[in-house]
């Protein structure tokens, strides 16, 4: 995974400050250490999180991080075929 621990860490504060029961996985290229470069997808398990949580997170993650690609797939049950997909190649921080 490619992620710092500080990363790891604030991505999981900026979402479980607003949803505590959360679950975080990341997909996409950056679970692969073989790669290089590539957004941030984040799939996000809550029944609670909507537009403007979702703002709200990215721009606690961007003052943090820094302004880059991040995307997130906000999900309240595995229904979506794109979901159950994220889910299965994801990591959970």
């Amino acid at each position: 995974m490619r992620l710092s621990n500080k990363e790891i860490s604030v991505i999981k504060k900026a979402v479980t400050g607003i949803d505590p029961l959360a679950r975080i996985f990341l997909f996409g290229s950056r679970t692969d250490d073989s790669k290089k470069g590539g957004d941030i997808d984040l799939l996000i398990m809550s029944d609670f999180l909507g537009r403007a949580e979702k703002r709200k997170i990215k721009f606690r993650l961007w003052d943090t991080l820094g302004e880059q690609k991040i995307d997130m797939l906000i999900a309240g049950d595995l229904t979506d075929p794109f979901v159950r997909m994220a889910k299965k190649g994801g990591i959970e921080l």
